[in-house]
């Protein structure tokens, strides 16, 4: 090869690989430019936090320039703290941990959106031997989740709103799980409290039971987006893309094949019990239908100020936390934002 044919050769290359350069450039700034956000979940990756998984396996947070990350967490006091600390941008928590925990920490917390608008805790009793209502509660056994835990702080709530005191039931510690129905069968509890996907499971098992939500007694918002205002202050903007991410994750679980976006997810995190996907599905389903929409789908996300106001109402009357005034411990800001 001549010289001058190698110089030709060698030059064309140079161009090519600049070019290719060139054309990658773009991608690589697009990637650089994604603004991190760091996300916690109370319990691990369970089904119940499909949402949040399917924001990120869905592609709903790198659609808003968000370079998203989800944690699984390990009770509720680890991500409160991992946002008090700024570990995390945003976790998700239970309006009623919510609210306690600012009473007793002081810490500036508020919720930016409430995905579940209505309780996930159901009484549940056989309905040959019904608790129909709170005030079949007294003398009886009920079970809880835990001892000290947001069950049995709902249980206190309900029993304060029937003009029964604490002491009036017996406690014992049944789990969440459908095996607690076995305790009731066998007369060791009269009745327990536990979640929806207990609850789907149940009625899926086609058990004859009497089944209630703790709402009917103790309404506020179920479970949380939540943040600090400092977070906030920050970086605002962020948070308009994170709500706008959340709903689109919302969206395709309410309107597309369920199976196939826990499949999706199930590529990214540890998902319990996966290889039972149509239980989760079913679920879903049914958490979507009573809980996302049980203020209607127009509010999707937001904060309903009457629930707000219902649960610090019901916590501060009982004495069992003092959050401050409702309207402080929410915004609607970023969730409006995020629809427009």
């Amino acid at each position: 090869m001549k010289h001058t044919d190698l110089q030709s050769r060698r030059a064309f290359l140079q161009a090519a690989s600049a070019g290719a350069a060139l054309v990658a450039c773009p991608a690589v700034l697009r990637a650089q430019a994604r603004e991190p956000f760091v996300m916690m979940t109370p319990f691990g990756f369970i089904a119940d936090f499909i949402e949040m998984m399917n924001a990120i396996s869905g592609g709903h947070m790198a659609a808003q320039g968000l370079d998203a990350k989800l944690l699984g967490g390990q009770g509720t006091a680890q991500p409160i703290q991992q946002l008090i600390t700024g570990q995390a941008q945003m976790i998700r928590a239970s309006g009623i941990d919510v609210m306690r925990a600012i009473s007793t920490t002081k810490v500036p917390l508020i919720s930016v959106g409430t995905m579940y608008q209505a309780s996930t805790f159901h009484m549940v009793s056989l309905k040959r031997k019904p608790i129909a209502n709170a005030e079949d509660l007294k003398g009886k056994i009920v079970g809880i989740v835990s001892v000290g835990g947001t069950t049995e702080v709902y249980l206190d709530l309900v029993l304060a709103k029937a003009g029964l005191p604490k002491d009036s039931v017996k406690r014992e510690v049944t789990g969440n799980s459908p095996g607690a129905l076995q305790m009731v069968k066998q007369g060791r509890v009269d009745c327990f409290i536990a979640s929806i996907q207990v609850v789907v499971a149940l009625q899926r098992m086609k058990e004859d039971v009497e089944i209630w939500s703790t709402d009917r007694y103790a309404p506020m918002p179920g479970q949380c987006y939540v943040s600090s205002r400092e977070a906030i202050k920050a970086k605002p903007e962020v948070f308009t893309k994170a709500m706008r991410a959340m709903r689109a994750s919302a969206e395709e679980i309410m309107t597309k094949p369920l199976a196939p976006i826990f499949e999706r997810a199930a590529k990214d995190y540890e998902i319990p019990n996966i290889r039972n996907i149509n239980d989760l599905v079913e679920v879903e389903k049914a958490t979507a239908e009573r809980l996302w929409l049980s203020e209607g789908r127009e509010n999707l996300l937001r904060n309903v100020p009457k629930l707000w106001k219902s649960g610090v109402d019901a916590l501060r009357e009982n004495k069992i936390a003092d959050p401050g005034d409702a309207e402080s411990l929410y915004t609607n800001e970023f969730v409006d934002a995020a629809m427009k």
